[in-house]
């Protein structure tokens, strides 16, 4: 099984590291440099402000570089080849394995890059004082005293919810037929889920994955995002196999 992950994760590494370099050097550059018209109460304001964007886009980032090839190999017949030497059960857990990887790295090197230069190659900007009524923050001990721990704990947060909005990408290649549909589909599961639960947004996956500085956020807010995606993704198998019939190997 590592060994097939091993060759699964080379098959991927170029398109993934080209990614996750680019988007390193622009998160660090836009957290260098966006801070400098918004006064900041504490040092990792810089790095919040500079990765804002990414709440909105990140399916795109885990799913383009990772999930086009799993199509391609179902649409070139390469699986047909594969099933005789590879049990297929073993070949798609090893590819999810590979895939949740790269999306995973995809998300949390540049978030950690970008932090790290934040706090050490940003300009000094004189810090303010938090506004009245106090700021709320989420972790804010660890926001404020310890912000190495702060960002790595949030990034691989952010990098566990890149990996599950890549699986709905995933499902949909194993199944679907349209590279288009593939590709967007988890972005434009998000915009649906943050719309359908604009009367509460605590519930939706965009705000799972940017919770920052949500005052009433509690566990149970914190992971239905998560676990709604978990569910249409099940669900999303379930209508391929059982309505529309159809197999991730063709006869």
């Amino acid at each position: 099984m590592a060994r097939l992950v091993r060759l699964e994760m080379r098959k991927l590494i170029r398109p993934v590291a080209l990614v996750t370099v680019l988007l390193a050097i622009l998160l660090s550059a836009l957290s260098c440099t966006l801070f400098q018209n918004y006064g900041i109460c504490a040092e990792l304001d810089k790095w919040e402000i500079g990765y804002e964007f990414l709440g909105l886009f990140f399916p795109f980032f885990v799913t383009i570089p990772v999930c086009w090839q799993l199509y391609y190999e179902r649409r070139d017949r390469f699986l047909v080849y594969t099933v005789p030497r590879v049990p297929v059960k073993r070949y798609i857990a090893s590819k999810y394995t590979a895939c949740a990887i790269c999306a995973f790295a995809l998300i949390f090197i540049p978030l950690m890059t970008s932090a790290l230069a934040a706090l050490y190659l940003a300009p000094y900007k004189e810090l303010v004082p938090e506004p009245k009524p106090v700021w709320r923050h989420l972790w804010k001990t660890l926001y404020t005293s310890r912000p190495i721990l702060y960002a790595l704990l949030l990034s691989a947060w952010k990098g566990l919810l890149g990996a599950l909005t890549m699986t709905l990408g995933f499902v949909l290649a194993l199944y679907g037929s349209n590279i288009f549909v593939i590709l967007t589909g988890p972005f434009v599961y998000a915009i649906l889920d943050h719309f359908l639960w604009s009367i509460d947004l605590y519930y939706s996956l965009i705000v799972a994955f940017n919770p920052e500085s949500l005052a009433r956020m509690t566990a149970g807010r914190f992971l239905w995002g998560p676990v709604q995606a978990a569910l249409f993704c099940g669900l999303t198998v379930l209508y391929y196999t059982k309505v529309r019939k159809r197999r991730v190997v063709p006869l």
